[in-house]
């Protein structure tokens, strides 16, 4: 009785060495991040403000990197707030008002609030026009 053997290609060949000598699986790249990723919007933000401006890869990191670490603050400053208050388990308006006066600088609070006051107030204005429909 004679064997048949398949001959393996050089590809499947140096896969089948890689496997064997890590002795795992390699995870597949497509699961999800541990950090939220802001590149859609900060593209969208870039181009309503400047239409004609590019932004390379790397930029793009930095800036996603940047917001990630101001949320990040923002959050942590404002759950700092929360404990400090009281028994509530809701972080509010005023805690992320408190948090912005306290982490961010200058004129860029001033923006913070005014930005912040404002999306609340359309948020609430949306909210009681779907209620009464």
């Amino acid at each position: 009785m004679a064997k048949t053997t398949k001959k393996m290609s050089t590809k499947a060949a140096a896969k089948a060495v890689a496997k064997k000598a890590d002795g795992k699986k390699k995870r597949s790249r497509t699961g999800k991040s541990s950090k939220p990723n802001f590149n859609t919007y900060i593209y969208r933000v870039l181009k309503e403000t400047h239409p004609e401006i590019g932004i390379t890869k790397r930029s793009m990191g930095i800036m996603n990197d940047f917001v990630n670490d101001m949320m990040d603050r923002l959050a942590s400053e404002a759950k700092t707030d929360l404990s400090i208050t009281g028994k509530k388990k809701t972080l509010s308006e005023w805690h992320f008002k408190t948090a912005a006066a306290l982490v961010l600088p200058g004129e860029l609070k001033k923006h913070g609030w005014s930005e912040g006051s404002k999306a609340v107030y359309n948020f609430n204005k949306n909210r009681k026009k779907s209620e009464t429909r």
